[in-house]
């Protein structure tokens, strides 16, 4: 990609420069087609005055001679005018009119196809200043002084598109120069379909290669999330096998088979721990329903506060096992809504679960509720691990569990925040959080309040 940049990036100041070239040399044209145009004019003037003095020299001959003195005395005028002509060329300089100039220079520079603003000048080498500048004659008041009243043009004394106006074998009495204010916002008709091209097939390129590093590090961030998948799987339903397996062989053990309140103990684990594999199968199963959206929801009127006291007495247990505690802040005087209970009370369960899950000693979880506008606000708060900014970017994401590598000490397959975000959704309400690494988290739950449909 930086070698297409760079070969584009210098094909295009290659082009550029060719063509800036083409257009110096177009104008050293057009102010040469000036100067032919300028001397031709001079020329047409000596050729005016000569016929003139043939004129009058034939008409001479039928002079009588009182009026010979005054034929002798315009003789020597025209001759004098002539050599004055031809010694001091600047007197052309004097003799051009602004308005005409700036006609030949538009119009010699429209025949190159030139339709720029321009600022012209012309400059005396008699007087070493401009006589001329933009339409107007600038008065010299002495060798190094113009008029106060002529603004100076930036850049027109040191222009590099002059020409010598008017010269002969002997001198060359000043010279035009040009310039062009805008020239540097100028690109030939040529460039711009070129310049086009390049910018449009770079970016395509560019953006292609952008999304192809983009989907290669998705990929790679989901097969991650699928072998932490597996591997949590793995754990999480290996315990319930082999617990179920060793039962079932004690079970047919003669010593126990015969006793009957083995049997019973033996049979009560095993359904606790099929229990507990199907659980975690069922909540695979919820999450692929809410994706195709077959999963219904059976809304009915909630106590919220109940449901929240129910939750947090079903899970003090695991909580006082840590040595912890769960304090309720119920601050909502308007706790009953429209929902699924069981779904609601899942919700409830699992981000409990989860708070207690990444705390590691002593958790304090804190429940609260309070009335928003349109609805219900439910805060659960934990001192746990907490979680940096870009665990918080997918924590919502299915099978998305923060690395530990291969430590499987928290449990979990990911699945329990997808499904509390894909059920807050499906009652319209929305969910997000806070956290920072080392301060905890604080789950915050909106829910609009609706009637019974």
């Amino acid at each position: 990609m930086m070698g297409i940049a760079v070969t584009q990036v210098f094909w295009i100041k290659s082009n550029l420069a060719l063509d800036a070239k083409n257009f110096d040399n177009k104008v050293f044209v057009a102010l040469n087609e000036v100067n032919d145009k300028l001397s031709n004019d001079a020329r047409a003037e000596k050729s005016i005055r000569d016929k003139s003095f043939d004129k009058l020299t034939s008409r001479s001959l039928l002079m009588p001679k009182t009026s010979y003195m005054d034929w002798r005395i315009k003789k020597d005028q025209f001759e004098i005018q002539d050599l004055s002509f031809s010694l001091n060329p600047s007197e052309y300089l004097e003799n051009i009119k602004p308005a005409e100039l700036k006609k030949m220079i538009t119009l010699a520079l429209n025949n190159q196809g030139i339709l720029l603003d321009f600022q012209y000048g012309v400059f005396s080498n008699k007087d070493s200043s401009f006589i001329i500048i933009n339409d107007h004659y600038v008065p010299v008041l002495n060798k190094n002084t113009q008029s106060t009243h002529v603004m100076t043009i930036s850049g027109l004394d040191d222009t590099k598109y002059k020409a010598s106006l008017l010269a002969t074998e002997f001198d060359s009495p000043g010279s035009m120069m040009i310039i062009f204010p805008n020239k540097n916002l100028l690109l030939s008709p040529t460039v711009w379909p070129s310049l086009f091209s390049s910018l449009l097939f770079t970016s395509i390129i560019l953006f292609g290669f952008s999304y192809t590093i983009y989907i290669i590090f998705n990929q790679k961030k989901i097969s991650e999330m699928k072998t932490d998948f597996i591997n949590n799987m793995t754990h999480e339903f290996k315990t319930p096998i082999a617990t179920i397996s060793l039962a079932s062989d004690s079970i047919i053990t003669p010593s126990v088979i015969k006793d009957e309140s083995k049997v019973k103990r033996f049979i009560s684990i095993i359904k606790e721990e099929n229990s507990r594999m199907l659980n975690q199968v069922e909540k695979v199963l919820n999450i692929a329903k809410l994706d195709k959206k077959t999963i219904e929801l059976k809304l009915v009127s909630i106590d919220v506060h109940e449901l929240i006291k129910k939750a947090v007495d079903h899970s003090k247990l695991n909580a006082e096992q840590k040595n912890g505690q769960i304090f309720l802040s119920l601050q909502a005087n308007n706790y009953m809504l429209v929902a699924d209970q069981t779904h609601f009370s899942n919700i409830i369960h699992n981000i409990l679960d989860n708070a207690l899950k990444y705390t590691i000693n002593d958790p304090e979880i804190t429940v609260s509720t309070r009335d928003v506008a349109n609805g219900i606000e439910l805060s659960f708060k934990d001192n746990g691990l907490g979680m940096s900014k870009e665990a918080r970017k997918h924590i919502f994401d299915k099978f998305y569990r923060i690395p530990t590598g291969n430590i499987h000490n928290i449990k979990g397959f990911g699945l329990g925040l997808a499904y509390v975000k894909a059920l807050v959704e499906a009652h319209q309400g929305k969910v997000s959080v806070k956290s920072e690494l080392g301060k905890g988290s604080d789950f915050i739950l909106f829910f609009p309040r609706k009637n019974v449909t």
